[in-house]
């Protein structure tokens, strides 16, 4: 499903929990329901997974350009 649907049905998701839910009775009491857990830790985890490869790809590509220009100056001399 593309990112900005996922994002639309969640924000409608959480328009939906907000207006149905009870209101907390404490500080800290959560807000969404025990039932969601394992899906948020599942979204949370592919985040982290898409994240952690986004930044590999970047760090590999900054040290192939970084190597890259070694290089051609280390041939000079």
């Amino acid at each position: 499903m593309p990112r900005q649907v996922q994002e639309h049905l969640a924000q409608k998701l959480r328009a939906q929990l907000y207006e149905a839910s009870p209101k907390p009775q404490y500080l800290g009491d959560p807000a969404i329901p025990r039932e969601f857990d394992s899906l948020i830790e599942r979204i949370e985890s592919q985040d982290r997974a898409k994240r952690s490869e986004r930044i590999a790809q970047v760090a590999r590509q900054a040290v192939e350009d970084a190597l890259a220009g070694l290089v051609p100056g280390s041939r000079r001399r």
